[in-house]
């Protein structure tokens, strides 16, 4: 005989496990969405590492969203037709499995969703707004699939049903998360500017550029010390040279040395940034240095960080490989015995480091100071100077690792970018370094803050990636480059000699109104400009909490 107070499901059959294997369902799904994180953790990954892959597919999905207008929508009827058809063939075939997958989905998507919080929190800091919504749209219809149109109350029941309402809860939280993006779906939401289609921040030009690579040989000190993660990575220094047109009437162009940021030496990442240097006429160096450093004592060191520098024991190993590769390039692209591959695409045509542009992205512009170091020890960099650090990390502490600056040519320019949710480094580090160029006059030493903007749609969210490719969007083509653009029309000038050109880029970039200007969105609201400062540390209260 039956126990009648057993509880019977909404597709009338009495379960011996009422919630059991659903919940392993549920619970094997949530960890699969989290499996290859952990998986990465265990092989020896840190979190960084560990969560790179999945934040990078997520910008690859929240970009072909933005891209593709149909697929959001098709992606909709697709999700309402899984939930009409899987609710009906549970009503007909009455067959627990489906339910339990249905779990299963439910549990997997639940993980994804809190994936994106977590990575919403600490570095999207609200960029992604379609994928969410999407998410929240599925997640919606597999309620419905699984347990019909949310009640308070169980069909069988006169009380309130705690799994009801988990239920009802949860379709108003798949609700909540779709709201946001109704806007944007529909088309009510204004769009950002386009990318200038003249001019500063148009597509890189007036060259075509080509590049390749040459692999440097790292010091006996820093392969003593290199740990396991980086081995599939052949060190190399990446040159990339303008084709100059056959009536080219200059003998020389000047040099750019660019460094990637931390665990990030892909420089399929920077081909924007570098095209954009190159093809206005220079040659580009980026140089790969390892990050995966393991020195004697590291494991129990506890670093210290203060005023935008850190005493991290790795900072010495890094800065003999870019000393190696700076060398590297001094040999295959400036002395006599230059790459043969140089010859081909320069003929006669020399790379001078006289005019010379200096930067890099997050700890990349923070070893940005190695670079200005040796070029001066080289004697590089005396005619004209463009140092451009982007997102910069701490410096190093060491006191033998501090760069001497005293070289610095009348003719520098320093532009230090933060972004305002910059979640890996913050804006302290480049507030601080600011105050390293505080011997050039005021408009010759700037910090320029990129500011978020939520407004329309995409949302413009001033991230710490910002300046690499896969992040490469509208606030990237108003508030990188056009930088990047007239920062390199300022060197290559200089080093022709055509003061017109080097004159109006240096107003350019010295206007307070044209270089903050960031253009205007669809209904003609205008964007929210970056913010220029001098001397941002000891003056501005915005940069108050780093004093």
């Amino acid at each position: 005989m039956e126990d009648a107070t057993r509880p019977v499901d909404s597709l009338g059959e009495k379960p011996t496990s009422p919630w059991i294997a659903e919940a392993m369902a549920f619970g094997i799904g949530l960890f699969l969405a989290f499996s290859e994180i952990l998986i990465r953790l265990v092989t020896g990954k840190d979190i960084v590492d560990a969560v790179w892959p999945h934040a990078v597919r997520s910008l690859d999905w929240t970009m072909l969203l933005r891209e593709t207008p149909t697929l959001p929508f098709t992606l909709f009827l697709i999700g309402g037709a899984v939930a009409y058809g899987g609710r009906q063939w549970m009503l007909q075939q009455k067959r627990r499995e489906v339910g339990i997958a249905l779990n299963g989905l439910i549990g997997l998507l639940v993980g994804f969703i809190t994936l994106h919080f977590l990575l919403d929190s600490f570095y999207l800091r609200g960029a992604f707004l379609l994928l969410p919504t999407l998410m929240g749209w599925w997640l919606a219809m597999l309620l419905v699939a699984r347990g019909g149109m949310p009640t308070w109350r169980s069909r069988d029941e006169d009380g309130v049903s705690w799994i009801h309402i988990s239920h009802l809860l949860g379709v108003f939280f798949a609700a909540w998360l779709v709201m946001p993006g109704i806007p944007a779906l529909i088309g009510f939401a204004p769009a950002p500017p386009n990318a200038p289609a003249i001019g500063y921040g148009a597509a890189a030009g007036p060259n075509e550029v080509v590049q390749f690579s040459s692999p440097y040989t790292l010091p006996f000190e820093v392969t003593e010390v290199q740990g396991d993660l980086e081995n599939d990575v052949e060190f190399s220094v990446y040159i990339t040279l303008p084709i100059l047109p056959e009536d080219f009437p200059f003998s020389h162009i000047p040099l750019a040395i660019l460094l990637h940021g931390f665990g990030y030496p892909d420089v399929d990442a920077y081909q924007n940034w570098i095209a954009h240097l190159s093809a206005k006429g220079m040659a580009v160096a980026f140089i790969q240095y390892p990050s995966d450093l393991r020195p004697s004592g590291h494991e129990t060191f506890v670093e210290q960080e203060r005023e935008g520098t850190s005493d991290f024991l790795q900072h010495t190993y890094r800065n003999l490989s870019i000393r190696a590769g700076i060398e590297h390039i001094d040999q295959i692209l400036l002395g006599e015995q230059r790459d043969e591959r140089v010859d081909t695409h320069l003929g006669d045509t020399a790379v001078d480091p006289a005019s010379l542009w200096v930067g890099g992205h997050s700890l990349g512009a923070a070893y940005t100071f190695f670079t200005l170091d040796e070029a001066f020890e080289r004697g590089w960099g005396q005619h004209a100077l463009v140092v451009a650090l982007e997102a910069p990390a701490s410096r190093p502490m060491q006191q033998d690792l501090q760069p001497d600056l005293s070289a610095l040519p009348d003719e520098a320019l320093i532009q230090i970018s933060v972004s305002e949710d910059d979640m890996s480094v913050g804006m302290c580090p480049g507030a601080f370094h600011q105050q390293l160029f505080n011997e050039l006059p005021e408009e010759r030493n700037q910090l320029i803050v990129v500011r978020t903007d939520k407004y329309g749609f995409p949302r413009l969210v001033a991230s710490h990636y910002m300046q690499t490719d896969p992040a490469h969007d509208s606030l990237s083509d108003w508030g990188f480059y056009r930088r990047i653009d007239a920062q390199a029309d300022y060197i290559v000038a200089h080093s022709r000699n055509d003061t017109f050109t080097s004159d109006f880029a240096f107003h350019y970039m010295t206007d307070e109104t044209m270089l903050t200007n960031m253009g205007q969105w669809e209904d003609g609201t205008p964007v929210l400009p970056l913010g220029l400062y001098h001397d941002a540390v000891n003056t501005d209260a915005n940069f108050a909490q780093c004093r």
